[in-house]
């Protein structure tokens, strides 16, 4: 199993990297928000890794997932854990939320906040808070005090986050979606829903 990797950024896109090891390249998927800046080519990185193994006959047989910080592996892996969140998802939901607005968000009992994850549902971001709630607090006991809700201008950024994202993955070059996803929540309410800030940033993506 591969625990841990250091070597060279070679590539450097939105879901992840390509990492020179010991003379091999490996496709590591990471959530790239967790960088204090993006990783370029060139650069020495290290990260903690997780290895999924999956059995399906379609998809990738192998595919390795990397965290520059334990505490967010140790996350990734309880993400995982509960039913119908799938390594990708818990992938999203580190690169939308962070740590610290997932733990806050199961801590508090947030699970409007945890809808803003791509894929993430009512039902599913109920299901996060039953399953996670006891395993957060002691990964994470002192993050947030149990009756503070997540400060509302890290909410808002957090939805930007996510819907600039969701641009990008439709093919917008990422500095052109925050752009897009920055002019759209100025005409927005505070407490927009993702997909409207998402609908109103693709209409002016298309006006150019």
């Amino acid at each position: 199993m591969i625990a841990y990797i250091q070597g060279e950024v070679l590539e450097a896109a939105e879901d992840g990297l390509v990492l020179l090891a010991g003379g091999i390249g490996y496709r590591v998927y990471a959530p790239m928000s967790l960088f204090a800046a993006p990783p370029a080519p060139g650069e020495m990185l290290s990260l903690y890794t997780y290895l999924q193994i999956s059995t399906q006959t379609q998809g990738e047989a192998l595919a390795l997932f990397g965290f520059p910080d334990k505490k967010e592996l140790a996350l990734f892996k309880l993400l995982i854990g509960v039913s119908s969140i799938g390594a990708k998802t818990a992938l999203a939901a580190l690169n939308s939320l962070g740590y610290g607005g997932i733990v806050g968000a199961v801590q508090t009992g947030n699970a409007q906040t945890l809808t803003a994850i791509p894929g993430v549902g009512k039902k599913s971001a109920e299901r996060i808070l039953l399953e996670l709630k006891d395993r957060i607090m002691k990964l994470e006991p002192a993050y947030l005090a149990p009756d503070m809700p997540p400060a509302p201008g890290d909410l808002a950024g957090n939805l930007r986050r996510t819907a600039a994202l969701a641009l990008a993955q439709l093919g917008y070059p990422q500095a052109a979606a925050q752009k897009f996803v920055d002019e759209a929540a100025q005409s927005l309410p505070e407490d927009a829903a993702l997909e409207d800030m998402i609908t109103a940033a693709l209409k002016l993506a298309a006006r150019g």
